[in-house]
């Protein structure tokens, strides 16, 4: 009989790949943008599997909505061909609207949305979206997770008690390897 069913055996695996994740440096020059992009898109992936939504938000695709460049959503998509999480397909999609966003499960607001990210995040306040941020602007706005460049390495910060209002639960595999968390008020 083996020590560990193939479930915990990923689980424990893709803990280990995401903190080893968050260890890579951000490479200098030319091919910084493309690997930072690389691994934030991965860490978007590996969320799926590190935050629980409730049973209200588990029919039809898994949405991982982004408002980013060209080039992030191409790589985003290259990682999600064929991925799944809990049985459903991962998809990527663009909201045209922040109403539209109310239907996604992940929702990252990449920086280049800085003077409209309050109305992004306002319009899924109290849904069941794990906002993804990466600047100080979603972190204010209410983001759940916002990527940060330290050190040449790519880092995120979780708002647990924003994510728990959310209706989000974060393993505690997730948060052992954020560089900072902000606790829920209500432990």
């Amino acid at each position: 009989m083996p020590l560990l069913s193939r479930t915990q055996a990923w689980s424990i695996g893709a803990a280990v790949a995401a903190a080893l994740a968050w260890q890579l440096p951000v490479l200098a020059g030319q091919h910084a943008t493309t690997a930072e992009a690389d691994i934030k898109a991965a860490f978007l992936f590996n969320f799926t599997k590190f935050v629980e939504w409730p049973a209200r938000a588990s029919s039809g695709a898994f949405q991982i909505c982004t408002l980013a460049d060209p080039a992030f959503d191409a790589v985003l998509a290259r990682i999600l061909v064929g991925e799944s999480t809990s049985g459903r397909a991962i998809v990527r999609a663009t909201p045209e609207t922040p109403d539209f966003a109310q239907g996604c499960h992940i929702l990252f607001i990449g920086s280049g949305e800085g003077p409209h990210i309050d109305r992004w995040v306002a319009a899924v306040r109290g849904q069941p979206v794990l906002v993804v941020g990466e600047s100080k602007a979603a972190e204010d706005a209410g983001a759940q997770i916002t990527f940060i460049i330290e050190d040449n390495r790519v880092r995120f910060d979780v708002n647990e008690d924003a994510a728990s209002r959310a209706g989000l639960k974060v393993s505690s595999q997730l948060l052992r390897v954020a560089r900072r968390v902000t606790p829920r008020t209500d432990q």
